[in-house]
């Protein structure tokens, strides 16, 4: 059977392949066009986005917890073996130690169960070094509290100085910003009512109180909904695509539409693709924080896969290191090499 035609029209301005086009409607034309890429785009992350979670939950999460557990297996062996289990110097004892408040207080961070956070910290009391003093203050408190005085003149002074600095450039400056949120303000209201014309026109033909036929009212109930909701949102572009799949235009409607009013158009429509913009990289920025990723990197929806598959991959590697590790641990003098080497990474 061949694919059913998809009933989305997409408005273009210019119909006439052959007639060139004004600015206003190149302009439409890019913008319903953007608009649509940030759609697909935003589609992508959803798709991308719940297909990671799922695999995350069932398979890294485990995977991670395994890994954790790993650790603490081998911290309370080296708290066995810092507790007399071993025979060690007095400096690489020391090392000892140190290696194992740091790897306690790393653990601590991701810890949720209340049992081990407490076995957690009782390492970290037991091993972490105690906090050096800090010297005295040697300055009497006369010497202080003029250093503090003559600290808060001068940031006062400097403060005053900036605060005219900035109202003299907003005097300079405030003719000219009146004048252009003057010139905005009548251009969204321009836009605004260019969209609550095209609403208007949708309401009069789709009213279902108006229908006598059952199955044509809840046919007009299901499209006054999209109406409202289109409209409630500002997406012109949805509403004129409505207007479309009832006939209440064709696609060369935007033909025979004046600059003017295609500069209204225009307008919101790129309003909504800077909503449209804004949400992509809300969502993307969200899905880094929840992951801990850089949030400067680049990230496609299409990557995110593999980004999961390859920290997986990295991470089944460091389960078999460490276990391969723990074993070799039981060997005195490889354990003496070991913290002898874990000294050394951490010297300066």
């Amino acid at each position: 059977m061949p694919p059913t035609p998809s009933r989305r029209l997409h408005l273009a301005a210019g119909g006439d392949a052959s007639a060139p086009r004004s600015p206003a409607q190149q302009l439409f034309a890019s913008l319903t066009g953007r608009i649509d890429a940030q759609r697909a785009l935003l589609a992508e992350w959803a798709a991308a986005i719940e297909a990671y979670d799922q695999r995350y939950a069932q398979d890294y999460l485990p995977l991670h917890a395994q890994y954790r557990d790993l650790h603490v297996e081998l911290l309370d062996f080296l708290d066995v073996a810092a507790s007399g289990g071993m025979r060690l110097g007095r400096t690489d004892l020391q090392a000892l130690h140190e290696l194992i408040a740091d790897m306690a207080a790393g653990l601590l961070l991701g810890e949720d169960d209340a049992a081990r956070r407490g076995r957690l910290d009782a390492l970290l009391d037991k091993y972490a070094s105690p906090a050096p003093q800090t010297p005295e203050d040697d300055d009497g408190p006369d010497a202080v509290l003029r250093r503090v005085e003559a600290e808060a003149s001068a940031a006062r002074a400097e403060a005053e100085a900036a605060r005219a600095a900035h109202h003299a450039q907003r005097r300079r400056k405030g003719t000219a910003r009146e004048q252009r949120a003057r010139r905005q303000s009548e251009e969204a209201v321009q836009a605004s009512q260019s969209v609550r014309a095209v609403y208007r026109q949708l309401v009069s033909a789709l009213h279902p109180d108006r229908e006598p036929d059952e199955q044509e009212r809840l046919r007009k109930t299901a499209l006054m909904q999209r109406v409202n909701q289109a409209y409630a949102a500002n997406r012109l572009l949805d509403l004129l695509q409505l207007q479309l799949e009832i006939e209440q235009i064709d696609a060369g409607h935007v033909d025979g539409l004046g600059d003017a009013r295609l500069g209204h158009y225009n307008r919101v429509l790129a309003d909504q693709l800077a909503e449209l913009q804004q949400e992509v990289r809300a969502v993307e920025a969200g899905f880094k924080a929840r992951h801990g990723l850089n949030p400067h990197g680049r990230l496609r929806p299409a990557l995110v896969a593999d980004r999961l598959r390859h920290e997986m991959a990295r991470l089944h590697n460091a389960i078999r290191a460490l276990q391969q590790e723990r074993r070799m641990l039981a060997d005195a003098d490889f354990f003496k090499r070991w913290v002898r080497a874990q000294r050394q990474m951490d010297a300066p």
